[in-house]
């Protein structure tokens, strides 16, 4: 079946956007999907050489309304392109990760020649984004503990044993980790909450097949708060079988809490992590929806 150009913008060209550090980019097949592309449109892949460079260069692109940027790689690069794009932006994803979280979540095939597809015939859609400090997120921001874990998986591990490397990683770090006391307050309420390890999710899925906020959406514009109360080895394993399950109901010693704004205080400089990329600790933290939502083409 012929493919017809997507008809969401008055798309002229496709700019691919690419780590060109990337590991787990298949840049044969990067070329081969940008090949089948160019069959329809002009398109075109920038291989970006740092964080800089790729914020510089999707602004830079995603303000001519004629340009579609499609974002080529992991969450990490999807995030650095989504806080990079002008509010009226739409954007691309083409996964080529390690977990693939927000392809998944959005429908978006994992295959890069069929997400290359999608870029000419699907539609735009509205996608909520959560902001910490200032940063916007898609689809999680963690404190304290995933924060440290994301921090500690090199790109060897990653490559080693793929998603899994989070689990290693993590069973490494808890034998060692100090959790801070969080003082949690949502939507300007009064009563406040207190934990030591805090998930704000837009998305149902965390990682792989982790599901620890199943009744996040996208595009409900709220955020739901997984806080871990009882920072324990039972605890966290409660909490882990219960993300594999898909499950409706939090374990003992979990509070979950849905809101548009929360704010923050660590008893500590705490670590955090927003679509898995770790930023330097801080006590204090602003966590809310974004003014704009993102366009994402989706199916």
């Amino acid at each position: 079946m012929a493919l017809k150009p997507c008809c969401v913008m008055k798309t002229e060209k496709i700019v691919i956007l690419a780590n060109a550090a990337s590991r787990t980019l298949n840049r044969a097949e990067l070329a081969a999907t940008a090949g089948h592309i160019n069959r329809f449109l002009p398109c075109e892949t920038v291989f970006t050489t740092s964080i800089e460079n790729a914020c510089e260069t999707a602004c830079r692109l995603s303000a001519d309304p004629a340009c579609l940027v499609a974002a080529c790689g992991g969450d990490g690069t999807i995030h650095t392109v989504i806080n990079s794009v002008v509010p009226e932006a739409i954007t691309g994803i083409i996964p080529a990760g390690t977990a693939n979280v927000i392809a998944r979540e959005l429908g978006i095939p994992v295959q890069m020649r069929e997400a290359g597809k999608l870029l000419l015939t699907g539609a735009a859609q509205k996608c909520d984004l959560g902001t910490c400090n200032g940063r916007k997120f898609v689809f999680v921001a963690g404190i304290g503990f995933d924060a440290v874990v994301a921090g500690a998986v090199s790109p060897t591990l990653k490559k080693l044993f793929g998603r899994y490397a989070y689990h290693i990683a993590g069973l490494q770090q808890f034998c060692f980790y100090r959790p801070p006391v969080l003082s949690v307050r949502v939507d300007d309420r009064t009563e406040e909450f207190t934990g030591h390890f805090a998930i704000f999710a837009n998305m149902r899925r965390y990682g792989g097949d982790l599901f620890f906020a199943p009744e996040a959406r996208y595009d409900d514009g709220i955020l739901n708060m997984v806080l871990v109360e009882d920072f324990s080895m039972r605890t966290m394993l409660r909490l882990l079988n219960f993300a594999r399950r898909n499950g409706r109901q939090p374990p003992q010693g979990v509070r979950m809490l849905t809101g548009r704004k929360f704010h923050v205080r660590a008893s500590q400089p705490t670590p955090y992590q927003l679509d898995g990329e770790v930023f330097a600790a801080t006590s204090e933290f602003t966590i809310g929806l974004a003014e704009h939502q993102a366009r994402l083409i989706t199916s």
